[in-house]
């Protein structure tokens, strides 16, 4: 497993925030067992509307300027789904042609996800899971992501199984062995499937280098990739200057996986952590290209 330790002997520098890059049998799961049980899970997944709704919010700003400020003032409650798309039609009917085209054009869904969220307590070593169902999920950010986003909950079958709760375990003891005198862990799971078309890009990380909020994440935890290019996922430190510098890049492989500090950890370690991951394109025009995985938000609760 690719430690930061690792990463400070290439850089020729000390990188002290944590950073774990390897795949499920360094965590003790086999492989090849894990990708085939949970690949059909990604099948029926919600689409994703929010990234749609918020790339429609920006292109129209973008071009009717002189209205930007109305236009923001509705992104909120139709981001969140309060209003529904008629709160437009005043700037979609004004489009022409070739702008109607790139309107539908970002209108494609390109994401789609579930989630679910567990509590592991830890007692004399042995981990207890619990699941805990949440109505919204928020983001501690300073973009869009900080609004409510409802995602439908990941089914019991997907979840609720031997195998992911193994999994579960194993990273709330990633955590527990940089923190070991941690009781209880929250862990949000996102199964997550990015989907490329012809002339459309399938954005794994549409916000840009970011954080997600929370302590510690695994950014990705890759279930397939199909018929792509790209999803190159990078870490980067944000400098005292205010530069992101990329520390880290590797095309996750299925099995692979990324788990790193994420919020606050400059504060503890000394390194400010961020991340992306580029976005994918398909190989084959002729058939969309698919990228699936499971991202984990993880913060310690005791």
């Amino acid at each position: 497993m690719i430690t930061e330790k690792n990463i400070s002997k290439t850089l020729g520098r000390t990188i002290k925030s944590p950073i774990r890059v390897g795949d499920v049998s360094d965590l003790g799961i086999d492989n090849t067992s894990f990708v085939r049980f949970f690949k059909p899970f990604f099948e029926s997944l919600q689409d994703d509307v929010y990234l749609v709704r918020g790339n429609q919010i920006t292109f129209l700003k973008e071009t009717f300027p002189t209205d930007a400020t109305s236009i923001e003032k509705l992104h909120k409650p139709y981001f969140e789904g309060t209003s529904t798309i008629e709160v437009l039609a005043y700037w979609i009917q004004q489009l022409d042609e070739n702008q109607k085209q790139e309107f539908n054009r970002l209108s494609t869904i390109t994401r789609q996800r579930n989630i679910a969220t567990f509590l592991i307590e830890i007692w004399d070593d042995q981990y207890f899971v619990e699941r805990v169902v949440q109505q919204g999920f928020e983001q501690d950010v300073g973009d869009f992501r900080v609004w409510k986003r409802v995602f439908k909950q990941a089914t019991r079958e997907a979840v609720e199984n031997e195998l992911f709760v193994d999994l579960l375990k194993k990273m709330a003891g990633l955590v527990k062995k940089i923190h070991p005198e941690v009781r209880k862990i929250q862990i949000t799971s996102h199964f997550m499937r990015t989907i490329s078309r012809e002339k459309i890009k399938g954005e794994n990380s549409p916000e840009g280098v970011h954080e997600d909020g929370a302590q510690y994440i695994m950014s990705a935890l890759v279930v397939n990739r199909q018929n792509i290019t790209g999803a190159e996922s990078q870490i980067y430190e944000k400098t005292t200057s205010g530069n992101n510098e990329m520390i880290y890049h590797n095309v996750l492989q299925p099995g692979e996986f990324i788990f790193q500090a994420d919020t606050g950890e400059e504060f503890t370690f000394g390194n400010d952590l961020w991340h992306y991951v580029t976005p994918i394109e398909p190989e084959d025009i002729s058939k969309p290209g698919i990228r699936d995985i499971i991202g984990f938000d993880m913060d310690i609760m005791d």
